[in-house]
């Protein structure tokens, strides 16, 4: 999409920052995006010494301001005015013509700093001097930008640009992940397939695992390296290998011994090592900087009920399937704390995190709080789970960051009918997050690259394709054909369409969205609660995030497909503890869940008391829409 100046001026902006003491300060915005720029400048007689930017927004709004440093750094006053917008998008060599909008505020903030400089300054005078005069009076040159370090890879750019564009992360934090060794201990590989999966795709660049057990490893090895070649994942004996950070992951027996080992190692210091104890439904992590912290957790656990005799084994398909889902949820977290640790971002985890997926409890505190290891007893549903889940037929609208762990886990838990539908193709910048696709699928069609990797995981896997839009002309034709229907779009208007056809076809819908590092997750069943129009009413100026490249942390979605995965079994086994008319939020840079009750809006237009909607409307994305009132 972006040409290699662009990239490098997105990965490795210029003079990113504030100046303190700016002689002006000029901002600008673009409302439809949510793209603002701050424009900081330093002048001398009437010359830009310093020019600094600070830019929330898209990578083209991003490189446009980086560019726009260079482009006024030593210009006078009168020469930095006639820098247009359209120069700046020029010397990047570019831009896709539906990011001339997001770029266009640049140099309109440019111009409201000088006009801001001036304006304190109304004495000025011979405002026509050249730099050149200047420099020679002054014997000096004008203060140039220094390079950020970070990536100059163009495909490692590309890769990483959702992680690149978010200020927490930039160039510099991708390459100090691709720089970090970790060591993985686990039972074998599928018992930590998702943190493999996430830590691979978001560019941990030295991945060390011992195992137990080295069966599937193969398989695993050969998934992750066509996941992502810049990231180097191997076997290791070594459990006590040295690392920049370490995590345990396993049921009661397997951390808990892992964990003794390595408190009674002769290794003068361990690394940091997040050790996480995963039951059925449940499970619950922590970090641990020293021996005296993992003695400390073992025995916290302990006291909490977390213990060998009460791991699943082979007790019951019930209890086999919570810690399945148990795995993939703290898997993908544990990816998630990984970057937070890593990049220092976010609150730190200063105690055990627990986490309870029948009853969505979530507690940040629970050493210390009133919550304890909870026996479910699922015996009611036994009988009757397997065929349930085979017999289930899932649709899932789009197979991205939210359809690809959706899908993988439903899978992984046995329901064997799955349906997709997406007319978008595999982009190397999908890789971050998208876990289903690989290196060798870009290009290829998202729904054909998902299949081929559900069904090279399970050949008796029954996977339908729709290599189409999301439609008015569609939706209810393909909705009806399906028990329950799965959300994975990235927009505002098409899941307005969804949340409509699902209700007209009595459909259970499971909704969610993700973003930066928030994420939200609800169900929808209709003619028993609310709908996504009584929790978010459409209204005239909404406008659809997915039309910039808005940031995102990969495993975040990764954690929202997982939740909507499990909330779909759920439905479909009978467990009524389900999200219907319960919105759960999350924001991962606390590491905090939070549900919130809302109920049915009696004056929804689609499912009030009155209602004035009885067929599917025209959804137009607000974006589009405006690009296209620009350009007229």
């Amino acid at each position: 999409m972006y040409n290699d100046t662009v990239l490098d001026h997105f990965a490795n902006p210029r003079n990113v920052g504030s100046i303190p003491d700016a002689d002006g300060l000029g901002i600008s915005g673009n409302p439809v995006d949510g793209d603002k720029i701050t424009i900081y400048i330093k002048v001398q007689q009437n010359v830009l010494t310093a020019v600094k930017f600070k830019t929330f927004g898209c990578g083209a709004a991003i490189a446009a301001s980086s560019m726009l440093t260079v482009l006024a750094t030593g210009k006078t006053l009168n020469e930095a005015l006639t820098i247009t917008n359209a120069d700046v998008a020029e010397a990047l060599g570019g831009l896709p013509e539906q990011k001339l909008l997001c770029s266009n505020i640049a140099a309109d903030a440019l111009h409201a700093a000088i006009n801001d400089y001036t304006n304190k300054n109304v004495n000025l005078t011979d405002y026509q001097t050249t730099a050149t005069t200047l420099f020679e009076t002054e014997n000096t040159e004008p203060v140039l930008s220094e390079k950020i370090e970070g990536l100059t890879d163009a495909n490692q750019i590309k890769r990483y640009l959702r992680h690149i564009i978010m200020p927490d992360i930039g160039g510099r934090g991708q390459k100090k992940l691709l720089d970090t060794r970790m060591l993985i201990c686990a039972a074998d590989a599928e018992g930590c397939d998702l943190l493999l999966r996430y830590l691979t795709a978001i560019g941990i660049g030295h991945i060390h695992c011992h195992f137990e057990s080295n069966d599937g490893w193969e398989e695993a090895l050969k998934a992750l390296n066509d996941l992502n070649p810049d990231v180097t994942v191997k076997l290791t004996d070594d459990s006590f290998a040295e690392a920049n950070l370490t995590i345990i992951i396993g049921n009661s027996d397997y951390a808990t011994q892992t964990a003794a080992q390595l408190i009674n190692s002769s290794s003068p210091q361990i690394s940091p090592t997040f050790i996480s104890v995963n039951s059925a439904w449940q499970g619950c992590f922590g970090l641990c900087q020293n021996r005296n912290e993992l003695s400390v957790f073992l025995n916290d656990i302990e006291k909490k009920g977390f213990s060998a005799q009460n791991d699943c084994n082979d007790k019951h398909f019930s209890d086999q399937l919570g810690l399945l889902l148990s795995s993939c949820f703290v898997g993908t977290l544990l990816a998630i704390e990984t970057v937070k640790f890593r990049l220092k971002i976010g609150v730190p985890l200063t105690d055990i995190f627990y986490f309870d997926l029948i009853n969505h409890a979530f507690d940040n505190n629970f050493s210390t709080s009133d919550q304890v290891f909870v026996e479910f007893d699922l015996s009611s549903y036994e009988s009757e789970i397997k065929n349930k889940l085979a017999d289930a037929n899932i649709l899932t609208i789009g197979a991205g960051g939210l359809g690809c762990p959706a899908n993988l886990v439903l899978a992984k838990a046995g329901v064997t009918k799955l349906s997709m539908i997406d007319f978008d193709h595999v982009e190397i910048s999908n890789l971050n997050r998208q876990i289903l696709h690989s290196t060798a699928t870009i290009g290829r069609l998202k729904v054909e690259s998902a299949k081929q990797a559900l069904e090279a995981m399970n050949p008796a896997l029954q996977v339908t394709t729709y290599s189409s839009a999301f439609a008015k002309e569609n939706a209810r034709e393909i909705i009806k054909k399906h028990d329950l229907v799965i959300d994975g779009l990235d927009n505002l208007p098409t899941r307005y369409l969804l949340n409509d056809a699902c209700y007209f076809e009595k459909k259970p819908l499971v909704e969610a969205g993700a973003l930066a590092f928030y994420g939200q997750v609800t169900t929808i069943v209709p003619n028993e609660g609310p709908c996504f129009r009584c929790l978010f009413p459409e209204t005239n100026n909404q406008t659809a995030g997915s039309c910039s490249e808005t940031g995102v942390l990969g495993p975040v979605p990764g954690v929202i497909g997982v939740l909507e995965a499990i909330e779909a079994i759920k439905l479909i086994i009978g467990i009524p503890a389900t999200l219907k008319g319960r919105l759960l939020m999350i924001d991962v840079l606390e590491t905090s869940f939070d549900r919130f009750t809302y109920r049915k809006d009696q004056d929804c237009p689609l499912c009030g008391e009155h209602p004035t909607f009885h067929e599917l409307g025209d959804f137009t994305f607000v974006c589009e829409t405006a690009q296209t009132n620009a350009n007229e």
